[in-house]
């Protein structure tokens, strides 16, 4: 055992020693073999269990890259340079810094032929950072707007069936989340401001699979409310347009419980006493 765990240590510090080394940039390589050599790097096996006899020299393909924009700055490896280091930063699963840098790449260079790939990674890079519908929802936005940007584009491109499908996705996390803020205010018995939140759904996410949903629980929120009109109206739209669906059972029987059902009238506003006159 103990020789095994000597040999191990032997081999991490020989690991150490050579990735060191790698670090140091030769002086005489061209911007076309410094690139080539931070892609090859980029691109290789990151290799199995355990990872830290094959992992990717990240320090090597960064310093590599950042030479060739440094000493090459007007050759086109420069740009590419740029792009790759997003790549770089993308396969650490380093997402924010990633769309950073595409961000800059086509802030730099927005005619460039990468363009379409870098738009799509940028949007890819938010995508990957999407989280739960009861978090902040910036990054699902900023994932639609590159997606919609990419498609608005680059319409002939062969990934616009895959960004569409995400799009749609990032659409639906949206309305899951409208729909989760206005549950959150029904079972606070504040139907005002649920309704709103599912019309939200229903007027601006009306592709997703979230629109069964909000028109339900609208149609329920408006009747919770006594606005039995526009609960008729909400449910019947959705028992018309989806006469077969899950939703459209509950829709009916909601509609059976609030047939002749009318809004109360308003009561009147309690007429305020004058105030009495001051003492001169």
């Amino acid at each position: 055992m103990t020789k095994i765990l000597a040999v191990l240590v032997l081999t991490v510090s020989l690991l150490f020693v050579i990735n060191c080394g790698s670090k140091k940039i030769p002086k005489d390589l061209t911007d076309e073999q410094l690139y080539d050599a931070a892609v090859k790097e980029l691109t290789a096996d990151k290799g199995g269990f355990p990872w830290i006899f094959r992992g990717r020299d990240y320090d090597m393909i960064f310093a590599y890259l950042k030479e060739i924009q440094l000493r090459h700055t007007y050759s086109p490896y420069a740009a590419l340079a740029e792009l790759r280091t997003g790549d770089a930063y993308f396969e650490k699963e380093e997402y924010e810094q990633a769309a950073i840098e595409y961000e800059e790449f086509l802030k730099r260079h927005p005619g460039h032929a990468e363009a379409p790939y870098a738009t799509y990674s940028l949007a890819l890079s938010y995508y990957n950072e999407i989280s739960s519908p009861d978090r902040d929802p910036l990054n699902t936005r900023l994932a639609l707007q590159w997606f919609d940007t990419f498609i608005e584009k680059y319409p002939d491109s062969p990934l616009v069936p895959d960004a569409s499908a995400r799009a749609l996705r990032c659409r639906d996390r949206l309305a899951r989340r409208e729909i989760y803020i206005g549950n959150f205010y029904s079972r606070r018995d504040n139907y005002k401001a649920a309704a709103d939140r599912y019309k939200i759904v229903v007027e601006d996410y009306n592709d997703t699979q979230r629109y069964q949903e909000a028109l339900f629980l609208l149609g329920k929120a408006y009747a919770k409310s006594d606005q039995y009109d526009l609960a008729r109206q909400t449910l019947n739209r959705l028992v018309q347009e989806f006469p077969n669906e899950k939703y459209s059972g509950k829709a009916t029987s909601l509609l059976n419980d609030i047939q002749g059902k009318t809004a109360p009238p308003p009561q009147e506003e309690k007429k305020e006493e004058p105030a009495a006159p001051q003492q001169g």
